[in-house]
């Protein structure tokens, strides 16, 4: 099997697996129990939590909250701080977002927009796939709380302005009684992107852990000191009294081991994806393969690349990669069993037609050039025996 769909899930690294190992079985108390067996499991919470805060260059390890997804966070961020303004403040929010954001982003917004306690800016990409921070400052209202844009967008691999846009919402909040919050779903940024919420001038950042080589079911919200939000899951206290819920002890352990090994190893990430990408590139050019570019090369994280094949519709491509072994995408995992086109190519080029036809390649640790010389042969192979 070829895997190109890195960017929907990641496997477990064996270094995470040997941390997680004695989680499960030896150190296996729940880590709010008061017993000595309870306080081992919650020195290895408040470790993990505390190396995550050093990669984030955050203030307080209480900035870290774990969830069970990076979905669970972000809802978590919208609706947390929603219900504070409308229920303890009395103000009906006003929240900026984009048209191509994660469908954890757009459906806690419609949710809450179909409640009727929130108003909401959509904002449609420039041409070049992103938001621009003018855009965003003009649709900012009195009652406007919250910013919330993605660092990479999970389909097309886009950076977005985030530091700008930070350092801007940073300036107006000096001259504002109500403060606009800064939310960004990083979840696709963590092997290749600066992480340190300082430079990003973020207040909320989500983070995910099995885009990175960690397991699956464990993600974390960093959540600046004094930002108000309300809890959605209630119960017994758990995570500073933001998320109800017994920590799962050995998912955090592998997601903090992960998020290091990905710290140190990100330079290193880079270049080897922006390797991949180029050679990627340059060989269906060399083989004279009808495709066209979606991601902006110039601002994008090397490891997701966004083809348009004008000659063929992406299913079909899809489907005869898939039964050679190869593994694309559509479009975002989350979306991937639904019958329209990428929503988020839509959105760039304002073309349906251009989504329906288009793939997402995303590149790995394990990703080799051999397997992408398989991929071009196969693509040539598909564009000419089914003209």
């Amino acid at each position: 099997m070829i895997y190109l769909d890195y960017a929907a899930t990641t496997p477990l690294r064996e270094e995470v697996f040997e941390e997680m190992k004695k989680y499960f079985s030896e150190i296996f108390a729940n880590p709010v129990s008061l017993h000595s067996a309870g306080q081992r499991a919650l020195k290895a919470v408040d470790e993990s939590r505390e190396k995550i805060k050093k990669i984030l260059n955050a203030d307080n390890f209480q900035e870290i909250i774990f969830t069970s997804s990076s979905t669970e966070a972000n809802n978590l961020a919208i609706k947390g701080l929603v219900l504070f303004f409308y229920f303890k403040k009395g103000i009906k929010p006003h929240i900026i977002t984009s048209t191509i954001e994660h469908p954890s982003i757009l459906d806690p917004l419609a949710d809450l927009e179909n409640l009727e306690i929130i108003e909401v800016s959509y904002l449609d990409p420039e041409k070049d796939g992103l938001i621009s921070p003018q855009k965003i400052v003009s649709n900012i209202k009195e009652n406007t709380i919250l910013v919330t844009l993605h660092y990479i967008n999970s389909e097309l691999g886009n950076r977005q302005k985030i530091e700008e846009i930070g350092e801007i919402l940073l300036k107006i909040n000096k001259e504002r009684s109500l403060r606009i919050y800064f939310h960004s779903d990083a979840a696709q940024a963590g092997l290749t992107e600066d992480l340190d919420i300082k430079k990003l001038n973020v207040d909320l950042m989500t983070l995910s852990s099995h885009k990175i080589y960690g397991p699956k079911g464990i993600a974390c919200l960093y959540l600046r000191l004094g930002t108000p939000i309300l809890r959605l899951i209630s119960g017994s206290g758990h995570e500073f009294d933001l998320r109800g819920g017994t920590e799962a002890v050995p998912l955090i352990v592998g997601f903090a081991k992960a998020m290091e090994l990905a710290e140190e190893e990100k330079e290193i990430n880079k270049q080897k994806f922006f390797d991949l990408r180029d050679y990627f590139i340059n060989r269906l050019k060399e083989e004279k393969i009808n495709f066209e570019i979606n991601t902006n090369l110039e601002h994008s994280s090397p490891k997701i690349l966004n083809l348009y094949f004008p000659s063929k519709l992406a299913q079909d491509i899809f489907l005869y990669l898939d039964l050679n072994g190869v593994c694309v995408s559509p479009g975002t995992a989350c979306k991937s069993r639904a019958a329209e086109p990428s929503y988020m190519v839509s959105e760039v080029f304002k073309d349906k037609e251009r989504a329906r036809r288009s793939l997402r390649f995303s590149f790995g640790r394990e990703t080799k050039k051999e397997d992408l010389d398989k991929v071009v042969y196969l693509l040539k192979e598909f564009l000419l025996k089914y003209k």
